[in-house]
């Protein structure tokens, strides 16, 4: 595989406070779900897909899978969404990638072949569809006749 890093100096000075603010968010984000538990103390549902057709989505399960991951519990993020630990480890990469970024005032790129690229892109969708098809098949916790759509067919005789 052929996998190039390119190492520049920042374009511009925006480029740089960019990264800041990517870093800052991040780390904010780690420091939200290390301080609250998702598992014992869930909040409020915001997948679009689940209130309208009681299917979770690629992503349904993830902020449990990544706070559980932070807490060192592998195995258990994975009930909740397979592509939990990978996320974690995208996450942190990122974030080692911002900060070396905004320290150094540089500019980071990963520069592939176009061949390899689509393969990359090919294998995120394929990872993406089979951790959906797990949640389809394993992770249903809603009713469809609870979700506005069964409400919304239900008025109608459906």
């Amino acid at each position: 595989m052929t996998l190039i890093l390119q190492v520049r100096p920042s374009p511009h000075r925006s480029h740089r406070l960019g990264r800041l603010q990517w870093l800052g968010c991040a780390l904010a984000g780690f420091a939200v779900l290390a301080v609250w538990n998702p598992v014992a103390h869930p909040g409020p549902k915001c997948c679009l897909m689940r209130y309208a057709f009681g299917l979770p989505c690629p992503l349904c399960g993830m902020t449990r899978g990544v706070a559980l991951c932070e807490r060192g519990r592998f195995l258990e993020a994975t009930a909740y969404n397979p592509l939990s630990v990978p996320a974690l480890l995208l996450a942190l990469g990122l974030c080692v990638k911002w900060s070396y970024e905004f320290s150094m005032n540089r500019s980071v790129e990963v520069v592939l072949r176009p061949a390899w690229r689509r393969a990359a892109w090919a294998a995120v969708y394929v990872a993406l569809a089979a951790g959906w098809v797990y949640l389809l098949a394993f992770r249903r916790e809603d009713d469809f006749a609870a979700t506005w759509l069964g409400l919304l067919l239900s008025r109608f005789g459906f």
